[in-house]
């Protein structure tokens, strides 16, 4: 998908999608049940092309508390099936996000469905986030047990649970875990997080970062390694090609972006863009018609770029 469906710039659902100021104006004046369905709307289906670049959760919390909205239509949302098949953190982030900056305006019913959704929901850890800055010791202990759970008892997945520990965005929870009284709970995040550390410590004196005399094959599957652990590095990648590719070895980015592995084709793409190659529209709308998610994704930012 390159663009979420967005309405008329005249109708009420546009300026809310667009975030504009008289978005806010125009929803007030309106009928409450028109304007409460235009902002679930954006809510539920986010109309941000890159939710990573720009913020939207404040305008539509704010705008939420002044309509005095409820919450049945995002609760709905967060426990749909679909919850379960559809994983992807941009299905639920930004009502999760809104539930946060409800629940730090005083709204319990927040609060409360934000602490279900992290004992429950796929995108537990946006939610676990949220409740890290709002939530009190107390809330965030009784979610100890549900998390943990989450993560089986054998060597593959304690190394999960030791990998999640240690990328946490917030580690407010789990520090106040390590220290529950009990120790079932106690012990195993400790664990985890000497684990974690250590793995961090072994990262740092065995560096996997691009080197000096690198080949192009060698950045492909740098940017691939970090594919297969979840990391997205195209884009360093991208601008390690800029210095070890001559001339000689368009032949062979060509051929990644146009069949490449995931991370090579996402390098090969942001590469090319960058460089006005004059095959890179031809090999960005490809990418875009059979790729996979993340080369999809990479194909419509490098085709943003292009001039």
């Amino acid at each position: 998908m390159f663009d979420p469906v967005i309405a008329p710039s005249g109708t009420l659902l546009g300026l809310l999608q667009r975030g504009r100021g008289d978005g806010t104006l125009h929803a007030l004046t309106a009928p409450r049940s028109e304007a409460l369905a235009a902002l679930n709307h954006c809510v539920l289906r986010d109309p941000r092309h890159d939710w990573q670049v720009e913020n939207r959760s404040l305008y539509y919390a704010r705008l939420h508390l002044d309509l005095d909205g409820g919450l049945e239509a995002i609760e709905a949302h967060l426990f749909d099936p679909e919850d379960v098949l559809d994983t992807d953190e941009s299905r639920t982030g930004l009502a999760l996000a809104v539930l946060g900056h409800l629940a730090s305006y005083g709204r319990q019913d927040a609060l409360h469905l934000l602490r279900r959704y992290a004992a429950q929901g796929s995108n537990w850890a946006w939610a676990l986030d949220e409740l890290a800055l709002r939530d009190d010791d107390a809330g965030l202990r009784s979610l100890a047990a549900p998390v943990l759970a989450r993560f089986s008892t054998d060597a593959e997945g304690e190394a999960e649970l030791a990998a999640t520990v240690r990328d946490a965005f917030e580690p407010r929870p789990w520090r106040l875990w390590a220290d529950d009284p009990r120790p079932a709970v106690a012990t195993r995040v400790r664990a985890a997080q000497e684990a974690g550390s250590f793995d961090r410590w072994q990262r740092q004196m065995r560096p996997t970062g691009p080197r000096p005399g690198w080949s192009v094959q060698a950045v492909f599957d740098w940017a691939q390694q970090g594919m297969d652990r979840g990391a997205a590095l195209h884009v360093p990648a991208a601008r390690c090609l800029s210095a070890v590719a001559g001339p000689e070895d368009r032949p062979e980015i060509v051929r990644a972006a146009r069949d490449g592995s995931d991370g090579a084709r996402c390098t090969a793409l942001r590469y090319l863009a960058d460089t006005a190659d004059p095959d890179a529209l031809d090999l960005v709308e490809a990418a875009a018609a059979d790729g996979s998610t993340a080369v999809v994704d990479a194909a419509v930012d490098a085709f943003e770029r292009m001039r």
